[in-house]
């Protein structure tokens, strides 16, 4: 998660668009937004860690890292970081947060 951090920090390429939380557990959140991702046709993985995760459609075959949507669980609470890159275009993937936040 370290490596994630460094690149949605290091070359100013990724803008945080929604910093939010939501009352849902991890697998909520994450059963919601994987499906809500591939009914937009949109590339993605998860990659976990300790206290929760990271969706991205890096390392997708012919698709540009064009996002990373960080997952945080804290108690009754999810904590969700959307980062795009400046050039991408993602609202269908804000939606996606939104709607299943």
């Amino acid at each position: 998660m370290l490596g994630v951090l460094i690149l949605l920090t290091g070359a100013g390429e990724f803008a945080p668009l929604l910093d939010v939380r939501t009352s849902k557990s991890l697998d909520e959140f994450g059963a919601c937004f994987s499906r809500e991702v591939e009914r937009s046709n949109r590339a993605w993985s998860y990659m976990p860690s300790e206290r929760g995760g990271a969706f991205t459609d890096s390392g997708a075959h012919s698709a540009p890292a064009s996002y990373w949507l960080q997952l945080r669980g804290r108690g009754n609470e999810t904590h969700l970081r959307f980062f795009a890159s400046a050039s991408a275009e993602v609202p269908e993937m804000v939606e996606a947060v939104v709607k299943c936040r």
